[in-house]
C-alpha cells in the first residue's frame, strides 16, 4: 500500500510539474503585451496568470512541507492537477490571443505600408502628368506667340490636379497693329483635364 501511495504521489507531482512548466513557457515572452494594466488588458491577464502559477507552486511546497503522512499528501496533490491543467489551458489561450494580436498588428502595418506606397506611386504619376501637361501648354502657347508675334503670360484658370499640384493656363496676346485687331487666346486644359485646348478670347 505504501509503495502504491508513493507511486501515486510521484505521478501526481509529475503531472502538476509538467502543467506548471508548460504554463511558465507560455507566459515566458510577454513583450507583445500592452503596457496598459487595466482590467482585461493582455498585461493584466499575464500578471494574473503569473500570480496563479506562483500560488500553485507555493501550494505544492506547503503541502510537501506540512504533510508527513503520504496518504494526506496524496489527497492534497490529488486536488491540484485539474487546477494546474486549467491554468495551462488559460496560459495557452492567452499566448494564442497575444500571437493573434501581433499578427493582426503586423497585417495592419503591412496594409498601411502598402497604402502609403500606392499613394506615393499615384502622386508620382500625377506629378509626371502635371509636368507633361504644363509643358504642353507652355510649348503650345510659345508656338502661337511666335507665329502671331504675340506674348505669353500665365493666367487663370489654375487647374488643380491633386494636393499641391496645379496647372496654370497661359494667355497669348497679340497687340493691335495698323488695321489688324488685337487678338488673345487662352491655352488651358479641357474639361476632363487630360489634354490641351486653345480658346479664342
Amino acid at each position: 500500500m505504501g509503495v502504491e501511495i508513493l507511486s501515486e504521489i510521484t505521478r501526481l507531482r509529475v503531472s502538476i510539474d509538467r502543467a506548471a512548466m508548460a504554463t511558465e513557457s507560455a507566459l515566458a515572452d510577454h513583450q507583445g503585451a500592452s503596457e496598459y494594466d487595466g482590467p482585461g488588458s493582455p498585461r493584466a491577464e499575464w500578471k494574473e496568470l503569473c500570480r496563479q502559477l506562483a500560488a500553485l507552486r507555493d501550494r505544492l511546497a506547503v503541502a510537501e512541507y506540512a504533510h508527513e503522512d503520504p496518504a494526506a499528501l496524496r489527497a492534497e496533490f490529488a486536488t491540484l492537477p485539474f487546477f494546474a491543467k486549467t491554468l495551462q489551458a488559460d496560459a495557452d489561450n492567452w499566448r494564442s490571443m497575444l500571437e493573434g494580436r501581433a499578427k493582426e498588428l503586423e497585417r495592419q502595418r503591412a496594409a498601411a505600408r502598402f497604402e502609403q506606397e500606392r499613394l506615393a506611386g499615384e502622386r508620382e504619376m500625377l506629378v509626371r502628368r502635371r509636368g507633361a501637361l504644363q509643358l504642353r501648354i507652355a510649348q503650345t502657347a510659345a508656338r502661337m506667340a511666335q507665329r502671331h508675334g504675340g506674348e505669353c503670360r500665365r493666367t487663370l484658370p489654375v487647374i488643380t490636379l491633386g494636393e499641391s499640384l496645379s496647372v496654370c493656363s497661359v494667355t497669348v496676346s497679340c497687340p493691335r497693329k495698323a488695321l489688324r485687331v488685337a487678338k488673345q487666346w487662352l491655352v488651358t486644359l479641357n474639361d476632363s483635364r487630360d489634354d490641351v485646348v486653345v480658346r479664342r478670347e
